[in-house]
């Protein structure tokens, strides 16, 4: 699939069984969930993420770690732990290259057309062989609507599905240059 094309959301949101929840104020345990579709802001996907993220920290995952921030500016205050997690994963970055990131920190950044479809997604996917999970969310809004970012509404779904990690992980993995293999 063209990157143009390629949505994540789309591929993936039907693959995950269940109602579509509300998660505006979800408690700790329904943003820790496994599975689940939801409707949420920014701070609550920050904090889903940031579960994965220690997962393949504090576990030293070796596998794919495949993030999507829609502008490579997004990833900024995030990407010391991208680039700890180098040492254990292949960590690969999507998005528009709006600040001229450097690319020789470990992390295989994927500069997005702006005509692509994963420009208005947020996405991460952990693709390793004792753990897989995903959460992949639409920005229903977009960039600039809002007067605080963080108001951005999104609509997605989280997996822990193998199925539903391997689609995805392989949809992003036609995407990306070669990193070094990890022993």
């Amino acid at each position: 699939m063209e990157m143009k094309d390629l949505s994540l959301f789309k591929e993936c949101f039907g693959a995950v069984e269940g109602e579509t929840h509300d998660l505006g104020n979800a408690s700790l345990s329904q943003l820790q969930a496994g599975s689940i579709k939801f409707e949420s802001k920014v701070p609550q996907l920050e904090y889903m993420c940031l579960m994965m993220e220690n997962l393949v920290l504090t576990k030293k995952l070796k596998g794919n770690v495949y993030a999507g921030f829609q502008k490579l500016s997004r990833a900024e205050n995030v990407i010391e732990r991208f680039q700890a997690m180098t040492e254990y994963s292949n960590v690969h970055i999507f998005g528009v290259d709006d600040v001229g990131v450097t690319k020789d920190d470990g992390i295989n950044y994927i500069d997005l057309p702006t005509t692509s479809e994963l420009v208005r997604e947020w996405f991460l996917v952990i693709d390793a062989p004792n753990f897989k999970s995903m959460m992949v969310a639409y920005d229903l809004d977009g960039f600039g609507v809002h007067e605080v970012e963080e108001g951005r509404n999104f609509k997605g779904a989280k997996s822990s599905n193998p199925k539903v990690v391997s689609h995805a992980a392989s949809l992003l993995a036609e995407h990306t240059k070669k990193t070094t293999e990890l022993a």
